[in-house]
């Protein structure tokens, strides 16, 4: 608008300089060939010379339309065409990297039918005007793209799921897939979109199942394939949690769907600490201490986890003097386990080893000092008539806590207590 306003003003200053120019002094020009003059005035003779410079262009263009024999004349002004346009699609190239979406986008969208690839002029300038919020140009575009290159057909489909993704417009997204899907499943980049969008739909089952082909393929890094693999497996477990028909199954049939649902998962599901927590809880709160206990047993055999190690207390066994003796094999090796330590006091517990359990205990809060360790050792300590020591465990678990907190005014009464003190 402002571009606009600008130029009508010059044109206002231009007019009236020239009219003063006019009525001033009208000049005079005289042309003479042999015998022949004309004579005329200045201003005629610029607008007779304006006139026929517009009658040469439009004769050219005429004549370049027919395809008349012009062909030193096409030849060049085909090439000056190529050259403009890359001129300008590497203005718009550098303007998309530079985050000007606007001279991105007309750069690219004007010189993408002189271009030598206007598949890529028109792909980037959808781009562009995505990035600049103009959704119905970046449509347009695309469109426009797969006129110009129908055979691309694949690439411009995965540039509009790329759009709608971002725009937010998952299901839109999520049906452009599954047909692309279809057609190309061994692509990559389909799967890796897939795989986001279904992430972000919450739709874990469907990330699961789309998990052999992105590792078959490797439509994504190592590392970022086996983050989403350990998210997608615990968001399953866990919403085992809340059944969907609302009523809670019995124990028994709780254990037999956690268990089946366990073998259908990935082998590599076992290495994955946080999931094996949430399944051997599930396991243990639905009276599935057996399969709990032989998973927790055989992974702590295979590998350490001061993560597992602790819920190996909390398996109820009628023989408890099995596990406890299990766990006590493991100590020669993990003597400075903190897990260990925690899991032996709860065996001890079970096994009604009292004096064993308080000092399984105070080993475990001696390597590291956790607040729900010091609470279960405070109940023991109250339940074995000794309140005194158990308020001087809990003391000295607030007294922990206490250093983290901020230097803030205390009240009064609070003060004269810590005087007294």
């Amino acid at each position: 608008m402002k571009r606009v306003f600008l130029l009508l003003l010059i044109a206002l200053v231009v007019g009236a300089w020239t009219g003063q120019m006019m009525l001033t002094d009208s000049g005079y020009v005289l042309l003479a060939y042999d015998q022949t003059t004309v004579e005329t005035t200045l201003w005629v003779f610029l607008v007779g010379v304006a006139l026929a410079f517009i009658a040469f262009h439009l004769l050219f263009n005429l004549l370049f339309n027919l395809n008349l024999p012009t062909g030193q004349w096409r030849l060049w002004r085909s090439a000056s065409k190529k050259r403009n346009a890359r001129k300008k699609t590497l203005q718009g190239l550098l303007a998309l990297s530079e985050g000007d979406w606007r001279k991105a986008q007309t750069a690219l969208s004007r010189s993408a039918q002189d271009a030598d690839i206007p598949l890529v002029n028109y792909i980037a300038a959808a781009k562009a005007a995505h990035e600049s919020g103009d959704a119905n140009s970046a449509d347009d575009l695309l469109k426009k793209a797969l006129e110009s290159s129908p055979d691309a057909s694949l690439a411009i489909s995965v540039t509009q799921a790329q759009i709608q993704v971002s725009r937010g417009q998952l299901e839109a997204a999520l049906a452009n897939l599954l047909a692309l899907k279809r057609n190309h499943p061994k692509n990559k980049q389909i799967l890796s979109l897939l795989a986001d969008v279904k992430t972000q739909l919450h739709d874990w089952q469907g990330v699961a199942d789309l998990l052999p082909a992105l590792r078959q393929y490797q439509a994504l890094p190592d590392k970022q394939l086996e983050t989403l693999e350990r998210s997608t497996l615990l968001a399953l477990l866990k919403k085992q949690r809340t059944p969907a028909t609302g009523n809670t199954p019995e124990p028994e049939q709780q254990v037999r769907h956690l268990q089946s649902m366990w073998v259908t998962m990935p082998k590599t599901v076992s290495q994955y600490d946080e999931v094996v927590v949430e399944y051997v809880s599930q396991l243990i709160e639905a009276k599935g201490d057996k399969p709990a206990e032989e998973l927790l047993r055989q992974r702590l055999n295979q590998k350490w986890s001061e993560t597992l190690i602790p819920y190996y207390g909390l398996v109820h066994s009628p023989k408890p003097r099995k596990l406890y003796q299990q766990a006590q094999q493991w100590l020669g090796n993990h003597e400075q386990s903190a897990g260990l330590q925690l899991a032996l006091a709860r065996l001890a517990c079970q096994c009604e080893l009292w004096t064993e359990a308080v000092a399984f205990y105070e080993a475990s809060l001696s390597i590291d000092a956790n607040l729900e360790v010091c609470a279960e050792l405070a109940r023991l300590l109250h339940q074995l008539d000794q309140p005194e020591k158990a308020s001087l465990i809990m003391k000295q678990a607030f007294s922990q806590v206490g250093h983290g907190l901020p230097d803030l005014p205390s009240p009064k009464p609070a003060l004269a207590a810590t005087t007294a003190e």
